[in-house]
Formats: C-alpha cells, structure tokens, sequence
C-alpha cells in the first residue's frame, strides 16, 4: 500500500515539475532546447508545422513521470543491498525510457508524421 502512494505521489510531483519547466520554455519559445522533443521529431520523423507542441510536451511529461515514479516504487519494495538496488533501477530506467518512447514516438508518427 505504501509503494502505490509512493508511486502517485512521486508522480504527481514529477508531472508538475516537467509540466511547469515545458509550460516556461513554450512560453519563450525555446522548442530545440528540449531534448526529448528534438529526439521525436528527428528520429520518427514529425511534422513540426502540424505538431501542438503543448499535447507533444504533455506526453512527454506523463512518460517521465512515470518512468521516476514507477522505478522508485519498484526499489522501495525490493528488499536488497543499496548497490543491487542501482542496478536494477538503472535496468528498469534504460529499458521504460527506450519502451515507453517508442511507443510514444510511434503514437506521434501516426498523428503528425510526414506523408
């Protein structure tokens, strides 16, 4: 019970946090300082005239949010030394991350790739 609350406070915290720094950098239009928003529209090949970068963005920040929120209440339920911990959560990162944004990137393509 105490790591599904983890999970949702974790998250919801994560969420505001990117939320608020996309909303700030949208608003001064720094659209190539955002890396994960450059590593989408190159890699699946996204159509930056039809893309609304604020829906991209929210996606983004839901992934993230996920991915810290979800490792965290992984490890906190594991009950190992603080060095097997690392790895796993270094695992369970690189494997959501590479996951969840092909998935998205996929998602993308279909909605705003170019034709």
């Amino acid at each position: 019970m105490f790591s599904f609350l983890l999970f949702t406070i974790v998250f919801v915290i994560v969420y505001l946090v990117y939320n608020f720094i996309f909303d700030d950098m949208l608003k001064k239009e720094k659209y190539t300082k955002i890396s994960e928003l450059v590593i989408l529209t190159k890699k699946f090949k996204l159509d930056k005239k039809k893309m609304n970068y604020k829906s991209c963005l929210n996606g983004v920040a839901i992934i993230n949010a996920f991915i810290i929120s979800f490792t965290i209440a992984i490890i906190d339920i594991i009950p190992l030394d603080m060095a097997f911990k690392l790895l796993i959560a270094f695992g369970i990162i690189v494997v959501l991350i590479i996951s969840l944004y092909f998935l998205y990137g996929k998602y993308l393509n279909k909605k705003w790739g170019i034709k």
